[in-house]
Formats: structure tokens, C-alpha cells, sequence
């Protein structure tokens, strides 16, 4: 082994002052280690190409989203002020306490409806009325008759 092309008298001297196990691990360093490092070192360029292509489209969204955030006449949906277009409210009825919700779309009001529901409120009699059209106005009047513990685990 010592006149082997893999090392000169010098490392094979350093290698006779290693432990078996150091051995071990030298041999497989210098046989295998190489080809198996430039597998790992080729698929760490390929990871790094694609970490930098990332990060470059990253950039390009944020800059493209400065310049969205900058323009004045942007269409986006106003959580505040579109929050606020359903109303509730509690008329005294003959036999049982009315609730009317208001608001622009029946699917948002049956959406209140059934969290006023999960929150213990017995409602019956659904009606719905459509007071305008195109914005659209939709009441949705029920009958309150009682309250219960609520089912929802908020």
C-alpha cells in the first residue's frame, strides 16, 4: 500500500500514527469520499441556483407589491368599512322578540345568523325581503324565542 499512486511516503506515514477506526475513515475519504463530496457539492450548486432564483422572485413580488401599495386606484376589499354593513337589531315582537339583519348579500347574512345561533340564540320563522337591487339590500328577519348555552367553543 505504500507505494500505492494514492500517497506519497510522508501520508503514508501519517496514516501508519492513526487508529483503526481512522483508518477507516481516511481510506474512505480518500477511495469514495471524493466521488460521493461531488455528488453533494453538484446538488448544492443546484440548491443554491434555485435559493437565488427564489430570492430573486421574491424581490421582483415585493418591488411589484411597493409599486401595487403605491397606486392610488387599486381595488381592494375595505374589511372596514364592508364589516360594517350588516346591522342587527331587536324589535319587541307580540308573542317573542324579532332580530332584523341588514346587509348586501343573503350569504353573509345567514353567515351571522348561524354565529348568533352557535352563541345560544333559538331562532324560527325565517323571512327574507330584498329591499333594493344592484347594490343589493337584503333583511333577514327572524323570531328570537329563548336562548340557550352556546354550542360554538370559542
Amino acid at each position: 500500500m505504500s507505494e500505492s499512486t494514492y500517497w506519497d511516503e510522508s501520508e503514508f506515514g501519517f496514516f501508519q500514527t492513526l487508529e483503526d477506526g481512522d483508518k477507516l475513515i481516511y481510506l474512505y475519504d480518500l477511495m469514495i469520499g471524493e466521488f460521493a463530496y461531488m455528488e453533494i457539492h453538484k446538488e448544492g450548486e443546484v440548491l443554491d441556483t434555485e435559493m437565488e432564483e427564489l430570492d430573486e422572485l421574491f424581490k421582483q413580488a415585493e418591488t411589484e407589491l411597493n409599486e401595487y401599495s403605491e397606486d392610488e386606484e387599486h381595488d381592494i376589499w375595505d374589511f372596514e368599512t364592508d364589516r360594517n354593513e350588516v346591522k342587527v337589531t331587536f324589535e319587541d315582537g307580540i308573542d317573542s322578540d324579532i332580530i332584523k339583519i341588514t346587509g348586501p348579500t343573503l350569504d353573509v347574512l345567514l353567515k351571522v345568523a348561524s354565529d348568533l345561533q352557535m352563541n345560544g340564540m333559538l331562532l324560527t320563522d325565517r323571512k327574507v325581503t330584498f329591499t333594493k337591487y344592484k347594490p343589493w339590500g337584503v333583511v333577514l328577519t327572524y323570531n328570537l324565542i329563548g336562548q340557550v348555552p352556546p354550542t360554538s367553543l370559542n
